[in-house]
Parts: structure tokens; C-alpha cells; sequence
């Protein structure tokens, strides 16, 4: 029985965190407990299994007494010693007793978990404001509160080789299509590193192209939002240690939608996806054009702002060009440092060092007031994308708009956007086309897709989804 304890403190390093706690019964037997510091909790192996085996230790203490009789709900019998080692990285305590063949594990962890807080990333109007947290067993336990339904199943693999990072499927049977729920599982499956710290370190495994810049996986904090995924037939992929759920599969017109669109009057949802698009537009163009029609194409701009411009870049010494990249550099260099720095301080550098520079450049003509409207206005468009991954993707394609219309003006402002639709036309998330429901052409799916029409309306899955329950028709979300 010493000899067990020794092992599993040998198979740990003799690590100083490793606590053994040694218990002599009056039967005669001798019982050990073996536990990692600080993931198990101590007050309740001292209220509860010390004096059980304190007060039943007069007796024999057999397998089948400890099974029915010992007061904690986790217990797990074990006769291998190497998941034994396993459950004590895990936070479980191993309960050895003389004369008794299997390990028993008990689950009674305790490790510091911050509360649900309102998304971080993911702000709500009127929508939930709890937060997944880092706790794998909190995350599932809220999507829970929103999905009561029994045909809600959860998968739990291990990830990581050295950190065996427990990883969560969730799906809804005879919803999810079962074609998607096995490609999930073979490219978690396809996993192979040391070490999974994030669900975003899971995106890049499982991803269909990882040489996109745009995201084929939608990542969220809410747990609302996962839970109306899943009521869809989608995938969700929990990783522990992350407050992200990855849902699976994602179309790049979800990305120009919001949770809280369908908690407002429909009217009001549609004109806002309305703006969304414009602001789409705005951030993704804007530069490149304005660059293709000074440099190249003047022509095309009426008279009178066409002298107003050129009035207004009398006293730059610069080409347009280098205006926008300088200013466009400013504007990244000021995001970046109001994420790195504490809230309420990069608040105040963002707005004060905006508004100074930006006025100060003005004044020395070194930026004309028309190009500092341009990237303000494309600023602010950026933040208006309800997805954060998808502005770091128009941050990059900005810049690529901005050279290649520099380069070929208006031929290269068309060329940059049919690369793009070619490349989008290209890409996959799960077997499902990234520009679903467009192409391929479902006139049912724009329900919900850019227009957003009332809720009865609404009563059905997306047919792109193709989901066992639709039987490859409509069907209304009903239970049974």
C-alpha cells in the first residue's frame, strides 16, 4: 500500500506540491491519501473522508463499503496506475487502502474560478450579461441553463501532450448533421502538440484554411449565442482554462450579424444590419479608392471637390499616399496601445493622442484635413463589425487595397476586389460554403441572413446546415 503512494510520488517527481496523508485505522489497516496542493479541497477532506474513515475504520474497510458508504458524490474506482497519475494532475485525491486491490478516486477539486461576468469582447443592450469564464464545467453548466433538452450531448477529449487540456464537444442529436460532428472529431483528433492553452490555439489546429485571413470559425463568450448555434445544428468546441467557445460551421455573412438583432423589433435589426454593411464597405474601401481616384483617375471626381482636394494638398509636401499610410500607421499604433494598456489609461490615450496628433499633423501640413476624415471615418467603420476577428482581417486587406490602387489605380482597386471573391468563393467552414446562403443560391435562407424579417417567419433552420431533423426540407424548431 506504501508502495503505491511511493509510485504515484515517483511518477510526479517527488513534486513539493504532492501531499500524502497517512491514516492508521483501528481494523488494523492502514489507508493513504495522495493530492496535489491547492487543486483539491482540503476543508472537505478533513469534514468528511478523515472522519469517515476515523469513525468506519473500526470495522474492515472493504470496496464495497467505501463505494456505497463514503460521503462524496465523485468517486471512482481505478485499478491502472497511470490514469491514476492522471486523476491526481487532474485535481482528484487517491484514497489507497491496505489489503484492497483498485485506487479510489475522489472528486472534491478546488481551484480559484472568477464569476460570470459580462462579456468582455461580446457588449449587449439587451442580451445575457454573463460570460463564459475559464472553467470547463461552468461553461457547459450555463449553456445548459439555456438548452434543457436531453438530446444536448457533450464529448470530453484530452488535447496537449503535456497538458492534457480537456477539450468539449457539444451538439444536439438529431439535429446536427452528423457529416460535420465527424470532421470535428477527426481534426481534434489530428491534434498533435505539447501543449493547448486556448480555444484560439484550437481554431488554428482545426481550421479548413489556415492560410485565409479570414476566419472560417466563429469564436464567443456569450453563452445565448451558443446556445441558438446549437438549437441550428451547429458544433460547439469548448477548451478548458478558455472563456471562447468555437462554433462550427460559419458563413462570412454571420459575421455581419449580431445576437442582439433578434432582441429588438425586426424593422430596427434590418436597418442596423443595413449600417453594418455600409460600415463594411467603408472600412474595406474607402482608402483604396480614395487613393485610385486622386492618384490616377481625378477625373471622375466632380469639379468642385476636386478643387477643394487639391486645395487642401497645396501644402503637403507628400504624395496622397504616403499621407494615408502614415495616418493609417497612427491609427494602429494608437489601437494597439489602448488594448495593452490598463482600461481607463488607454482610454484617455486613444482619445487625447488621437485628437492632438491628429490636429497637430493638420496643422504642420505634413496631413491634409481630407485624408484625415478618410481614415478617421474608416476607423470608426472598423469598429462597427460585430465580430472582432473579422476587423483584424479588414486591417489587413486595407492595406492591400491601399497598394494595389497606388500601384495600378482603378485596375487595381477592381483587381484587389475580384481576388477577394474568388478567394471567398473558394473557402469551406466544415464542408458548408463560406458564402452561404448566396452560393450556392437559397433564396429561403435570406430570411435571416442580411434581411432580417419577423419572428414567426423565423421558425426554421438554415437549409445550408443541412441538418438530419430538415430531412432536406424546412422543418420547424420543435422538441421530441
Amino acid at each position: 500500500m506504501t508502495q503505491k503512494a511511493q509510485l504515484i510520488q515517483e511518477k510526479l517527481g517527488h513534486s513539493s506540491d504532492v501531499v500524502t496523508r497517512h491514516v492508521h485505522l483501528e481494523s488494523g489497516q492502514m489507508a493513504v491519501i495522495v493530492f496535489l496542493d491547492g487543486l483539491v479541497d482540503k476543508e472537505l477532506l478533513e469534514k468528511l473522508i478523515l472522519p469517515w474513515l476515523l469513525q468506519e475504520g473500526k470495522q474492515s474497510v472493504s470496496s464495497e463499503r467505501l463505494e456505497k458508504e463514503l460521503p462524496v458524490s465523485g468517486l471512482k474506482l481505478e485499478t491502472q496506475q497511470h490514469l491514476v497519475v492522471d486523476a491526481v494532475l487532474s485535481g482528484q485525491a487517491v484514497l489507497i487502502v491496505q489489503q484492497l486491490k483498485p485506487y479510489f478516486l475522489i472528486s472534491i477539486p478546488k481551484w480559484t474560478q472568477r464569476n460570470p461576468d459580462a462579456p468582455a469582447i461580446e457588449s449587449t443592450v439587451k442580451g445575457t450579461r454573463e460570460g463564459f469564464v475559464e472553467t470547463l464545467s461552468v461553461n457547459l453548466s450555463l449553456v445548459r441553463r439555456y438548452l434543457k433538452d436531453p438530446r444536448l450531448t457533450v464529448e470530453q477529449i484530452s488535447v496537449g501532450s503535456l497538458s492534457q487540456t480537456k477539450v468539449a464537444i457539444l451538439y444536439v442529436r438529431e439535429i446536427v448533421n452528423p457529416e460535420v460532428l465527424d470532421e470535428v472529431r477527426q481534426r481534434l483528433g489530428r491534434i498533435e502538440t505539447d501543449t493547448i492553452l486556448a480555444s484560439s490555439q484550437i481554431e488554428q489546429w482545426i481550421e479548413d484554411n489556415g492560410w485565409s485571413i479570414f476566419p472560417t470559425i466563429q469564436v464567443t463568450e456569450r453563452p445565448d449565442v451558443t446556445a441558438a448555434s446549437l438549437a441550428e445544428g451547429k458544433v460547439a468546441v469548448f477548451t478548458d482554462n478558455s472563456p471562447f467557445a468555437l462554433l462550427v460551421p460559419f458563413t462570412f455573412i454571420e459575421r455581419l450579424q449580431n445576437m442582439d438583432d433578434y432582441y429588438e423589433k425586426w424593422q430596427v435589426a434590418m436597418l442596423i444590419r443595413f449600417v453594418r454593411l455600409v460600415a463594411f464597405a467603408l472600412s474595406l474601401f474607402v482608402p483604396g479608392l480614395y487613393v485610385a481616384l486622386i492618384h490616377y483617375n481625378a477625373a471622375l471626381i466632380p469639379t468642385d471637390l476636386l478643387i477643394s482636394i487639391m486645395n487642401s494638398h497645396a501644402q503637403i509636401p507628400f504624395p496622397v499616399i504616403w499621407e494615408l499610410l502614415l495616418m493609417e500607421l497612427t491609427i494602429e499604433i494608437f489601437r494597439e496601445a489602448g488594448i495593452r494598456l490598463p482600461k481607463p489609461l488607454g482610454q484617455t490615450v486613444g482619445i487625447v493622442g488621437g485628437i492632438v496628433i491628429g490636429e497637430a499633423a493638420v496643422q504642420a501640413s505634413l496631413v491634409s484635413p481630407i485624408t484625415l476624415i478618410v481614415v478617421a471615418l474608416t476607423a470608426m467603420a472598423s469598429f462597427s463589425a460585430p465580430n472582432y476577428s473579422l476587423a483584424y482581417s479588414f486591417r489587413l486587406l486595407r492595406f492591400m487595397f491601399i497598394g494595389l490602387s497606388a500601384v495600378l489605380g482603378l485596375y487595381g482597386f477592381v483587381f484587389g476586389v475580384t481576388i477577394i471573391l474568388i478567394h471567398l468563393s473558394s473557402l469551406n467552414s466544415f464542408g458548408v460554403s463560406y458564402l452561404a446562403p448566396f452560393a450556392p443560391l437559397r433564396l429561403r435562407d435570406w430570411v435571416d441572413q442580411l434581411m432580417l424579417w419577423p419572428a414567426r417567419w423565423r421558425n426554421f433552420r438554415p437549409a445550408y446546415l443541412t441538418t438530419r431533423s430538415r430531412k432536406g426540407d424546412w422543418k420547424p424548431l420543435k422538441r421530441g
